[in-house]
């Protein structure tokens, strides 16, 4: 009787002489490969990753940017939270350059894209008065890096040997838009919904990003130790274990009390999915039309670093990889942004002065 045939090899692992070997039965015939080792655990290590690497997809012969694309997303699916993001961003680099392969992508190609993206557009306003609005330098850039990411991916999955360059259109420079101390009080103030003040308090207070505040439990916040653990980073965006003040102490014992739900945002025993709505409400009734959530995480930072609270220690807060970014968008709010560098200048100090001699 012939042997039934499996969707995938049964890989075993079995042992000759003093070495082990991984052993399966494939197109009619036994197969074996040294693991290399006499160590038993190390050996099963090796038959884990053996059997994951052989599950594996085989490349394309040619692969193109749309396949690429298509490996890319599958991957990615269910491990990021802005996955329609991402959808979006390939749906538009597949338009037009899905049919071309790695090799074709060229500095000039990428600045084409991008002049073809901005053209493109996209419409906007009423069904009766439509007009075309340019695509901004802001979502080109958002869907080449996506290009990258794919381009990376195929690297790591041995599909294509050479990561090619894709240039992107400058950026336009970050809002330097903070709130002074009237304006924060005021936000707060106008505020009507307790968990939109809440929300606020928490922005504020920890510099957290919206998604990472929305998401938050109680199980989270230690009133006890005045912690705040704001979880796992979630894909690039870092989150911060953050201590609690003795403003926010305040607004979080009133609301652990008062709280029907698992999440600390919440309206009655409903979690809330966007603070949106509510949010802009209360700008527009404290009179800060240019005002969104992000402004508060700006706030926070800036007030931070105003006080002279060292770079680190902010990145830490903000939960950045780095100081990179806190000193590129931040330093300049410090007390001693550059002073020292400035007092160089200005402190030139000569050497003793010969005195005469007379002749």
């Amino acid at each position: 009787m012939a042997r039934p045939k499996l969707d995938a090899p049964n890989f075993k692992l079995v042992r000759r002489g003093s070495r082990y070997y991984v052993r399966w039965w494939q197109d009619g015939a036994w197969h074996r490969v040294s693991t290399g080792t006499e160590d038993e655990r190390a050996a099963r290590r090796f038959l884990a990753q053996f059997s994951a690497g052989h599950a594996a997809p085989l490349p394309p012969e040619q692969p193109t940017i749309g396949t690429i694309l298509d490996g890319y997303l599958a991957d990615r699916k269910g491990e990021v939270r802005s996955f329609e993001t991402l959808e979006a961003a390939a749906k538009a680099i597949r338009r037009h350059l899905g049919d071309l392969e790695p090799g074709h992508l060229t500095d000039e190609r990428g600045k084409l894209y991008a002049r073809q993206r901005r053209a493109e557009g996209h419409m906007i306003g009423p069904a009766n008065a439509r007009k075309r609005k340019p695509t901004s330098n802001g979502t080109i850039t958002r869907e080449i890096v996506t290009l990258r990411a794919a381009l990376r991916w195929a690297i790591r999955k041995q599909w294509i040997s050479v990561e090619p360059y894709v240039a992107a259109p400058a950026g336009t420079p970050p809002k330097d838009r903070w709130l002074t101390r009237d304006e924060y009080d005021r936000l707060v103030e106008r505020a009507v919904a307790m968990h939109v003040k809440l929300f606020i308090a928490l922005a504020l207070h920890t510099g957290a990003r919206s998604a990472a505040i929305l998401s938050l439990t109680w199980d989270q916040v230690d009133l006890r130790t005045r912690l705040i653990r704001f979880g796992p980073a979630v894909g690039n965006k870092g989150r911060a274990t953050v201590p609690i003040n003795d403003d926010l102490l305040e607004a979080l014992q009133v609301a652990r009390q008062a709280a029907t739900s698992a999440s600390v945002i919440a309206h009655g025993d409903r979690a809330v999915a966007s603070i949106k709505t509510g949010f802009q409400a209360a700008c527009r009734r404290a009179k800060l039309p240019d005002v969104t959530p992000h402004v508060l995480r700006h706030t926070a930072a800036t007030w931070m670093a105003i006080a002279g609270i060292p770079m680190r220690e902010i990145a830490l807060y903000l939960g950045h990889a780095s100081t990179a970014t806190t000193e590129r968008v931040y330093s300049h709010h410090s007390p001693d942004f550059l002073r020292r560098a400035g007092d160089a200048l200005l402190r030139v100090k000569r050497g003793p002065v010969a005195p005469k001699t007379g002749g």
